[in-house]
């Protein structure tokens, strides 16, 4: 507790939270935007460690730029106006139970999320939306719903205005699943490279 306080008082933080104040919608999407940089940079570093060449890790910027661009123009917008607007919904129906609060996320807001979020990568990337939503969403709904129903058991217990950030931090683990689920091949193109 005492390591928290100290890091409130620190400068960066202290700029941090005014600038949460003062422009809340812009701090958020470039918070989001550079956080979903480094997870895919993560993801990307895994996949070649995991890879069978002996080629030199390459950035691929491209993908990154797509991912940050899809965080910036829709993840950090929609959770900023998401969470003020799910207050509201707690206080009217009186639900105060963080487990019903995961689970109506989880059920009714994840899904619509996720397959806006592969559709988006798919035409980003030239490829087919339905293919990759059909062979990606449920694997991806699974590791939402694993990942984010204890991840949510910490954001529905924070401050409005901090909520994102924090989501933001988490999604540096959840943002290299998405990257790997966007980037995943699809069946038809594994067929193909199998018959080559």
């Amino acid at each position: 507790m005492m390591v928290l306080r100290a890091l409130q008082r620190t400068a960066p933080v202290r700029a941090y939270a005014k600038s949460l104040e003062t422009h809340p919608l812009p701090t958020k999407c470039a918070t989001s935007g550079a956080l979903m940089v480094v997870s895919d940079v993560m993801r990307q570093k895994l996949e070649k460690r995991d890879a069978d060449d002996a080629e030199p890790f390459h950035w691929d910027a491209a993908r990154s730029s797509r991912l940050a661009l899809w965080a910036v123009a829709f993840h950090a917008p929609y959770l900023h106006w998401l969470h003020p607007w799910y207050e509201r919904i707690w206080l009217r129906y009186r639900i105060r139970s963080t487990v019903v609060k995961v689970a109506l996320d989880q059920t009714f807001m994840a899904p619509p999320f996720l397959f806006c979020f592969l559709t988006y990568s798919a035409l980003a990337e030239g490829s087919d939306p339905g293919q990759r939503v059909r062979e990606q969403l449920p694997a991806l709904w699974t590791d939402s719903v694993w990942f984010w129903s204890l991840a949510h058991c910490v954001t529905f217990n924070l401050p409005v205005p901090v909520r994102v950030l924090w989501q933001d931090v988490a999604r540096i683990y959840f943002g290299s699943l998405m990257s790997l689920r966007a980037n995943a091949p699809l069946a038809d193109e594994v067929r193909r490279h199998k018959s080559s």
